[in-house]
């Protein structure tokens, strides 16, 4: 597994080989696909025969409030299944960094739609055109899909195989085609970004 480091607005592969486990969280408001997206990091954790545990909450809204997904990856039984300061945190809107961010440690790598940083102090987070891009590829409702592939293409944290069987096994038939285009869109964002 490898996390992100940003140097001069670069982003940089680093081993995370000596971490027993990690924690991602994915952030977004309802209806961004934030649980669907959690589910399929731990499923695609589960197929690299991972330990894993996935938690979510959502605020009373059913749509459009701030929602999260919190998931442990782990090599050995994992003892306690919150997540205090995520290690990895995908965050796909304004509201959800506005709700969860307090929860962000120095060495949190977060990674940002463009569109939501903005008028935010996000720090050194690397910002991606999640909704643009998955706008691109003709279904914005992807866009926590394009995030899961960015995060997967530039962190390794799950085999892109993996993830691949568990959005098949998981997307709606009609929508299969564009969840995977938007899914190759995110992973060549991150092999642009780790040239």
């Amino acid at each position: 597994m490898a996390e992100l480091n940003t140097r001069n607005g670069q982003v940089v592969g680093s081993a995370l080989a000596t971490r027993v486990q990690t924690g991602i969280r994915i952030a977004g408001r309802g209806g961004q696909g934030v649980m669907l997206a959690g589910l399929l990091v731990a499923q695609a954790a589960i197929d690299d025969g991972l330990e894993v545990v996935q938690t979510q909450s959502y605020g009373p809204e059913a749509r459009l409030g701030a929602a999260k997904s919190d998931v442990i990856l782990s090599h050995e039984p994992i003892a306690y299944p919150e997540i205090g300061a995520p290690d990895l945190f995908l965050c796909l809107s304004h509201d959800a960094f506005t709700a969860y961010g307090h929860d962000i440690a120095p060495n949190t790598r977060l990674i940002m739609d463009a569109r939501a940083a903005r008028g935010l102090d996000v720090g050194e987070a690397v910002l991606v055109p999640m909704v643009d891009t998955a706008r691109d590829c003709g279904a914005i409702i992807a866009a926590n899909i394009v995030g899961l592939g960015f995060l997967v293409g530039m962190t390794d944290v799950v085999s892109e195989r993996s993830l691949r069987r568990a959005l098949a096994a998981r997307a709606r038939p009609e929508s299969l085609e564009s969840n995977m285009r938007a899914l190759d869109a995110g992973l060549a964002l991150a092999a642009e970004r780790r040239l």
